[in-house]
């Protein structure tokens, strides 16, 4: 699915022709979207390193300790707490944001980590393609960026009807059923998430 794509669906979903959304909002709640399911479901990456005793984490790594393996010339580098180094063999650790290996790689490294599914665009990359650049997202998964949007869409259209609720005679804010809507996006959406995450747990038994 390409992100002009997710957009449609997205904007079909809410049944908005145009007047209640821009596309770039929609883009927005998009790369929300991709953002909170990278972090339920991240891509399973591997990039190459430099030849160097001190490595940086790939850029479209998750935020946080999101390196699961170090491989250093077809060895696996066992991963050691800062200041609770083994006695011996070869490990790696953190030392802020900086990756240090025990020993300086001959011919190769690879790091595998997890990964953040990322808009074409993104500023984190730089890199400068078309939005019909696929998003990488399994189908049976992108309903779940549909119902994040569709949530999205709620929230900003109903706060901004509740502003106006304000000016009515007996008007209130909790009373719209636009913002009910965002919480019941929502609540379906984690839903989603934890059925979607059993189904893998079983798999994998």
């Amino acid at each position: 699915m390409t992100l002009a794509e997710l957009v449609e669906k997205a904007r079909n979903f809410v049944k908005d022709t145009g007047s209640k959304v821009t596309d770039t909002e929609l883009v927005d709640y998009a790369s929300y979207a991709l953002a909170d399911y990278s972090f339920n479901f991240p891509r399973k990456l591997v990039a190459s390193g430099e030849l160097t005793a001190t490595q940086s984490k790939p850029e479209d790594a998750l935020p946080g300790p999101s390196i699961d393996l170090i491989e250093v010339d077809d060895e696996v580098f066992t991963f050691a707490e800062f200041g609770q180094f083994p006695t011996s063999g070869s490990f790696w650790y953190w030392r802020g944001e900086t990756i240090y290996l025990t020993a300086t790689p001959a011919t190769s490294v690879y790091l595998h980590y997890r990964g953040a599914y990322l808009l074409p665009d993104d500023p984190i990359t730089g890199d400068e393609v078309e939005d019909e650049t696929d998003l990488g997202v399994p189908v049976q998964d992108e309903e779940l960026l549909v119902i994040y949007m569709a949530a999205k869409f709620h929230q900003k259209v109903g706060t901004v009807a509740a502003k106006l609720d304000r000016f009515k005679e007996r008007g209130e804010r909790d009373d719209n059923p636009l913002v009910l809507m965002h919480d019941v996006l929502m609540r379906q959406y984690r839903e989603k998430v934890m059925e979607r995450k059993r189904r893998v747990s079983v798999k994998l038994w």
